[in-house]
């Protein structure tokens, strides 16, 4: 497989907690400037639909903070979902999100329970009391994945019934131990059935693996990749750094896909399948923000292996 190479100094990752919380600082207000709510400016009708803050209310009463970035391809709008790592936040991604918005691709990015601005939340006494990360555990994960990305997708629907995007069309993108959770939660969409003529998942058709991890608190990747799993069927990209922390964990996790896709496939070149690998120790968000070639690669891969047509994953009304 071919190696990138990158010219970033991977001493670049090894920031101090000072220098990281001055970046995370940054990238929120830069973040800030871009989202805007519908009535803060008038929107012309050729220009690009203005992003905004949304809240979502899970089904156990989490309230979430996302970021949306609306396509004015309407209906022919690609979907995408970026399920960021943990410990981590949405406003890193920005220039990720700015680039698939102008590639034509509708995006939502939650800060799920405990991260970003999802982090305070109202306690069993009824009093406002921020999440500690480091107290939670695997049911938080399983939770994340049941509420948190299923109440971004029923967001999503509403969009989608709107003629705002095309659900059909949807890719989940996964950043550290996100990977995990995108993975599961999209085995989950693919299990919802169709009832009558109301299409309820079987959305996703593409998955984007960045700097994953083989767990997240508890909760395997490997057993979304076994056997003959439908997602195995689904085009899937991986992207790492080849020094990072997390690069044996990608190599095995692709070595695992591209193995698992090759049989399924019956030999021959596998399709549907990249590993990116880049000549640097940066992970996660600094992976994504700082080696110029990954976000080209990323928009690509989406555009070559995700497509639109009457015949090929055509929008379809939910309600």
């Amino acid at each position: 497989m071919r190696v990138f190479a990158a010219t970033n100094n991977s001493a670049c990752y090894h920031v101090s907690r000072r220098c990281w919380a001055i970046v995370l600082f940054v990238s929120m207000m830069m973040f800030s400037a871009i989202v805007v709510t519908p009535t803060a400016c008038a929107q012309d009708k050729d220009e690009e639909p203005k992003p905004r803050t949304i809240e979502l209310v899970t089904k156990d009463g989490k309230r979430l903070r996302a970021f949306y970035f609306p396509s004015k391809k309407g209906k022919a709008a690609k979907t995408v979902l970026l399920v960021h790592e943990w410990k981590g936040q949405a406003s890193p991604y920005v220039k990720l999100v700015v680039a698939l918005r102008d590639a034509g691709c509708a995006v939502l990015v939650p800060d799920y329970r405990g991260h970003g601005g999802s982090r305070e939340q109202v306690n069993g006494k009824g009093m406002k009391a921020e999440m500690d990360t480091s107290k939670m555990s695997k049911r938080d994960i399983e939770n994340i994945i049941k509420y948190d990305l299923e109440k971004a997708k029923n967001f999503l629907k509403g969009e989608n019934d709107e003629e705002s995007l095309n659900l059909n069309a949807m890719v989940v993108i996964g950043v550290g131990e996100g990977c995990v959770m995108a993975a599961h939660w999209a085995a989950r969409d693919w299990n919802w059935p169709t009832v009558g003529r109301i299409k309820q998942g079987r959305d996703v058709k593409g998955l984007i693996f960045i700097s994953p991890t083989k767990q997240a608190k508890g909760v395997p990747i490997d057993p979304i990749f076994s056997g003959r799993s439908v997602l195995l069927q689904l085009p899937i990209m991986v992207v790492s750094g080849t020094d990072s922390p997390n690069a044996e964990d990608a190599e095995r996790i692709a070595n695992r896909i591209e193995a698992s896709k090759k049989k399924l496939q019956r030999g021959g070149e596998v399709k549907g399948f990249e590993f990116k690998r880049y000549n640097t120790a940066l992970m996660n968000a600094s992976l994504v923000k700082d080696i110029p070639a990954v976000i080209p690669a990323i928009t690509k891969f989406i555009d070559t292996e995700v497509k639109v047509s009457d015949t090929r994953n055509p929008w379809v009304r939910r309600q």
